[in-house]
């Protein structure tokens, strides 16, 4: 069954970084995985998305096709910019983001940033809000997703991702 995600923020937050971590959970336990990234034409802190495409079947199509299934928004640029292409699922950072009403769409707020920055890392709010994804989404098992982020970070830097990637499953486990 193909589920398209989208992840964007602006430069610097780590969203490209978060597409792979996703993808690599993704192709663990089988299947077909594409990401593409995107950026504004901003020389720095401009916006950033990375398109993630999971699939049973081979991705002959690797772009989301019309709107994502899931959206993931740590910017309000980046919302701003991609808020008419919301699906059934939208989870944003709620420090950073103010989004729209969309009904029938499940939302959830997060507080990915304000994890990062209690951990004394802001650089680990894409971590963080991974781990949120991870509970509200179901779609890769908690250990698939902490195993794939432990993989791509620096030895020196696994310890805090691991702190942040299970604060922020437990914020996304909490009941709304």
């Amino acid at each position: 069954m193909r589920r398209e995600i989208r992840l964007a923020g602006f430069g610097g937050q780590g969203i490209v970084l978060a597409g792979h971590i996703l993808g690599r959970a993704a192709l663990s336990r089988g299947g077909h995985v594409v990401m593409t990234q995107s950026y504004g034409p901003e020389m720095r802190g401009g916006r950033v998305a990375a398109d993630v495409v999971l699939d049973s079947e081979a991705i002959d199509f690797p772009m989301v096709m019309a709107k994502p299934d899931i959206s993931v928004f740590m910017s309000q640029g980046s919302y701003d910019y991609y808020h008419d292409d919301i699906g059934s699922i939208l989870i944003y950072d709620e420090d950073l983001v103010q989004p729209d009403a969309y009904p029938g769409t499940d939302v959830y707020a997060i507080h990915a940033n304000r994890i990062a920055e209690e951990l004394g890392q802001r650089m680990v709010a894409n971590i963080a809000m991974l781990g949120s994804f991870t509970a509200i989404t179901g779609l890769i098992t908690p250990e698939t997703m902490e195993t794939a982020v432990l993989a791509s970070v620096p030895e020196k830097a696994r310890d805090v991702n691991k702190k942040a990637f299970r604060r922020g499953l437990e914020y996304g486990e909490k009941p709304r």
